[in-house]
């Protein structure tokens, strides 16, 4: 029998306000395997109330009691370690291998992260004067609304919310359409951790209903997104109707540029790391592949050789490397893109097809494909395919490379790869992107910002910097001589 699960709102498990539920589905199989709860703007009315009221509580706590509630969900993840990383993989396709060693273990220590850092927040006292004290504190925001998104369920609301609960927010949280059972199971843990009843609503549902009356909602101070970027876009212009603050991490379409002196088997192993991995449904994918002229051939025969050699099938299984799509309407969009590329000229060196296998014949599978001879006035060369879909092409002079890096309209990410890492350091910083790898790609830490520039969003997540973007600086001036400042006092007789 499928299980039907239950949103979270104000520490209770309940029904969608109009009993509709969403199928849940297996992108490995095609089959349903859950069904959860299909909320619409009532419902996201109740979670916000009941964030409402219980905001002012967890902000009075210290700083050190919020973090020692994180501290215990960061333990109880590992706890649940496979059972968590076994429902990721069921609900979004992702190989057990990387929920396993990846997902599950950085959820953890995410939260561990939070909770230690938020101790060392400050605030700075300011030298304005002798008869006075002048300084700043840091106050949570309120109630804040979290959207995030389906390429990694777990991680990505873990960013978010783990930063959000630390400064002493009260959220809501509404996870992706089509996989949101491990946020659902994070929601249960959080509870269990010690976070008290309507700090953490999880609610469920199309996001042109409840993710644009969460948007809409005057008692929401902020909208954490991480998503596309039309999404980002009406998020800004429906948010501007009550002035509240927007925190956006959108696409990416991000530049690999190998130089001449590039170690070219190091520059290949990176490529297929950061082109495949979940199976490029990444923001921070590399899709633009920039080659030296004296290297393209050699590049483009080593990548091709070390592509072919991608396991991808069924997820369960720990020698997978790459799953399917995330749900079959991408899965087409993916391929509309490979067939618009093949039109405009590209050479097909590998892929371009569904894999016909017994493990991937019901599934949204594409295989990883890449394209040479291409060029950026392609479209599939400056749109985001958020799939496991590169081109290449050639160039003769760094100036050209940086020069093709930055003819796109997202400034997420870029890596260049060389021997020389003063070129590498000159080079990244020429290209506009928030994060720019010298000889890696695809490398995140809890302690270095993420955030891009351009159509890419605005605003970190990760590092210290993300503990501002939850936050109200508040100025607080302290009279010390017990009367008003003389210059002003006599405009007033």
């Amino acid at each position: 029998m499928t299980e039907e699960y239950k949103v979270l709102i104000g520490g209770e498990w309940v029904k969608a306000g109009s009993g509709e539920m969403m199928d849940i589905i297996n992108p490995a199989t095609g089959e349903v395997i859950a069904k959860a709860p299909k909320c619409g703007p009532a419902d996201v009315d109740k979670a916000v109330g009941a964030a409402v009221q219980a905001a002012p509580a967890w902000a009075a706590k210290t700083v050190g009691e919020r973090s020692k509630v994180l501290l215990k969900l960061s333990q109880l993840i590992m706890g649940h370690h496979e059972e968590l990383a076994k429902l990721e993989t069921m609900e979004h396709g992702s190989p057990i291998r990387k929920t396993m060693n990846f997902d599950v273990p950085l959820c953890a220590e995410q939260f561990e992260y939070f909770a230690g850092v938020a101790r060392a927040m400050t605030g700075e006292t300011l030298p304005v004067g002798p008869w006075c004290m002048s300084m700043t504190v840091r106050e949570p925001l309120g109630v804040v609304g979290l959207i995030t998104p389906w390429n990694f369920p777990a991680l990505m609301v873990v960013w978010k919310l783990g930063a959000a609960l630390v400064t002493g927010n009260a959220c809501v949280v509404k996870p992706p359409s089509i996989a949101p059972l491990t946020t659902l199971r994070l929601g249960e843990l959080a509870m269990e951790a010690g976070v008290p009843a309507g700090v953490v609503n999880v609610i469920t549902g199309p996001g042109d209903t409840v993710g644009e009356a969460l948007v809409r909602h005057p008692d929401v101070a902020k909208i954490g997104f991480t998503g596309d970027t039309v999404t980002g876009r009406r998020i800004m212009n429906v948010a501007s109707d009550t002035v509240k603050q927007v925190g956006l991490e959108l696409g990416g379409k991000n530049a690999f540029i190998v130089l001449a002196d590039a170690d070219i088997d190091s520059a290949v192993e990176g490529a297929v790391w950061s082109a495949f991995f979940n199976s490029g449904q990444v923001c921070a994918a590399a899709s633009r592949f920039y080659i030296h002229e004296s290297l393209y051939d050699e590049f483009a025969a080593k990548f091709v050789a070390a592509a072919k050699l991608v396991r991808y099938g069924d997820p369960t299984n720990m020698e997978t490397v790459m799953g399917p799509l995330a749900y079959a309407g991408h899965r087409d969009k993916v391929e509309s893109y490979i067939e618009e590329a093949k039109k405009e000229g590209a050479k097909l060196l590998l892929g371009g097809k569904r894999p016909d296998t017994p493990d991937t014949k019901k599934g949204f599978f594409v295989a990883p494909t890449v394209f040479g001879n291409c060029n950026n006035s392609m479209q599939f060369m400056q749109d985001e395919i958020f799939g496991p879909v590169v081109g290449l092409v050639s160039f003769k002079t760094p100036e050209e490379a940086v020069a093709l890096a930055n003819d796109t309209r997202y400034g997420l990410s870029a890596s260049v790869w060389t021997k020389d890492v003063r070129t590498g350091l000159a080079l990244a910083g020429q290209i506009k992107a928030g994060t720019v790898w010298v000889n890696e790609h695809l490398i995140v830490f809890c302690e270095t910002p993420w955030g891009g520039c351009k159509q890419s969003g605005w605003g970190k997540d990760l590092s210290t910097m993300v503990l501002e973007e939850y936050t109200m600086t508040k100025h607080i001036y302290i009279d010390l001589i017990g009367q008003p400042m003389k210059p002003w006092y006599g405009l007033l007789k």
